[in-house]
């Protein structure tokens, strides 16, 4: 390990932090004192050390300056204070504003930027605000730091309602009462009833519907024009602007929505296989993992490299969602003409912003499936990537209110695939293929008995004069880790580790 400008790293032997953190060594008298260096922690990525008591002081070098350190910190670096004596620190004030300089300007440089967007279209969906009426009537419980987040809790789940307006850490204490609730009567179902695994399923859906609905019972107050929830600690909520103005306020369900899409949104999300990151809006629906119908896909595309040639081939992406497929076309076969619909405004609007963004040539439209294509010139190739799990039926429409408690786009009608199979005929030319990229996701979870696609028959041998033919089916495994949220959560989802299951491609063509 090199020195670095006079701080010397401690031995390898006695190093305990994490791989890619060092520890150093410095003057306590210019350096200043463990308390300044504790307070610089939060600002500067600076490890404070364990107490005192627990660990022995070490020898520090001479010569160190804290500048030193504050370059150390703005390049990327992390230190570990140790040795240090808790005693006046006669350089307090001026570590202190170099530490402000040197937490701007790595905030500065380490910010992403927030991706370009053009003016928001009418029919975008966002979360409608609770007005003022509503909250009156519903007389919320005014939740404090002096509130007892249980209390609160068992108020909310019994059918009250409460109104935070102190700390953003009351809203999340709250929240996780309301999860400890719904687990011990999940719980004590299970232990009175003896329920069955599918029982077992139901209870915990049922569950999680009460949990979402005593959620929408938890109101925010928020300012639009500066993207702040009204809440000590609240991050910054960069949506409120894009879809508000003015003083507002909001369910708990929303707020949680808008801060994770916005995360997603500013961050972006980076495929392997295409140059640029997504960045999908609000409402999107969208999923890292698995990809690996996506590359079931380009796989299938590279076998045939006589498919879309022809620079007059027209390809349709039913249901871009956030517009993967499109461009995975668009980079392999760039001289076809690729044309997204979605039956989702949200997805729409994401696609059209991610088009001129990276200028690549895509016509984006708004259709419930075909219903919004007639009269276009039909299409060489269809691909279709719908959800791969069948709706609920307790599953409410959002489109009134936002998408603020369901995502769309994540489960299928029942009626989706008859429609698909009736319809995709028509807007196809003859010897045409239809692409559907699916998954026996829902079979291994036991939601369905069957594929909605093998009620549409088996690979042919021969002609057929259907309107479409089953040419051959492809399927690819995922392994269970890559399906499971597990890692992120950190709960043990015995249903997704149980077995594995298979993503799919099923190849239909219109007969010549």
């Amino acid at each position: 390990m090199a020195e670095i400008a006079g701080f010397r790293p401690r031995q390898a032997s006695a190093c305990s932090l994490p791989a890619g953190v060092c520890e150093w060594h410095a003057q306590p008298a210019r350096l200043g004192g463990g308390h300044c260096l504790a307070q610089a922690a939060a600002a500067c990525r600076l490890r404070a050390p364990a107490p005192r008591s627990a660990r022995p002081r070490r020898f520090a070098l001479a010569g160190t300056a804290f500048p030193t350190v504050l370059r150390l910190l703005a390049a990327g670096g992390s230190v570990a204070a140790s040795g240090f004596p808790r005693r006046k620190d006669p350089l307090r004030g001026s570590i202190a504003s170099a530490r402000l300089r040197a937490t701007q300007s790595t905030a500065e440089t380490t910010a992403p930027r927030v991706p370009a967007l053009p003016a928001i279209a009418p029919g975008v969906w966002k979360p409608i605000p609770v007005s003022e009426e509503e909250v009156s009537a519903a007389a919320p419980q005014l939740v404090t730091r002096k509130s007892d987040p249980e209390e609160v809790a068992a108020l909310v789940w019994s059918g009250g309602s409460a109104l935070f307006v102190d700390r953003y850490r009351d809203l999340l204490e709250v929240r996780k009462a309301l999860n400890a609730i719904a687990k011990r009567c999940e719980e004590d179902e299970a232990e009175g009833g003896g329920l069955e695994e599918a029982p077992k399923a139901e209870a915990h859906r049922a569950r999680r519907k009460e949990r979402r609905a005593a959620a929408r019972r938890l109101f925010i107050r928020a300012d639009a024009s500066n993207g702040e929830l009204q809440l000590v600690g609240a991050p910054q909520l960069g949506y409120l602007p894009v879809f508000y103005s003015g003083q507002l306020v909001l369910r708990a369900n929303d707020v949680s929505a808008l801060l994770v899409a916005w995360q997603f949104f500013v961050n972006g999300v980076q495929y392997d296989f295409l140059d640029h990151p997504l960045h999908p809006f609000f409402g999107v629906y969208f999923t890292p993992t698995p990809v690996e119908h996506f590359n079931l896909l380009q796989d299938w595309l590279a076998l045939r490299p006589t498919a879309l040639a022809d620079t007059r081939s027209r390809v349709l992406d039913l249901g871009t969602g956030c517009g993967v497929v499109s461009f995975i076309v668009n980079r392999l076969r760039p001289s076809a003409e690729v044309v997204a619909c979605d039956i989702c405004p949200n997805a729409v609007f994401s696609v059209q912003a991610e088009v001129q963004r990276w200028g690549v040539e895509v016509e984006v439209l708004q259709s419930d499936l075909f219903s919004g294509l007639e009269g276009t010139e039909p299409f060489d190739m269809i691909i279709f990537n719908p959800p791969w799990v069948p709706r609920s039926p307790d599953v409410e429409d959002n489109s009134e209110r936002g998408f603020g408690d369901v995502g769309g786009g994540n489960d299928y009608p029942p009626e989706l695939f008859h429609r698909l199979f009736s319809e995709a005929p028509r807007f196809l030319r003859p010897g045409g293929r239809l692409i559907v990229l699916f998954s026996d996701y829902a079979v291994c979870r036991g939601l369905v008995d069957a594929s909605p696609l093998a009620a549409w028959g088996t690979p042919a041998e021969g002609p057929s004069t259907a309107a479409l033919q089953l040419l051959a089916i492809e399927r690819r495994p995922v392994a269970a880790k890559d399906r499971s949220r597990h890692r992120q959560t950190r709960r043990d989802k015995a249903w997704a580790l149980a077995q594995q299951h298979n993503v799919e491609l099923w190849e239909f063509q219109k007969p010549v």
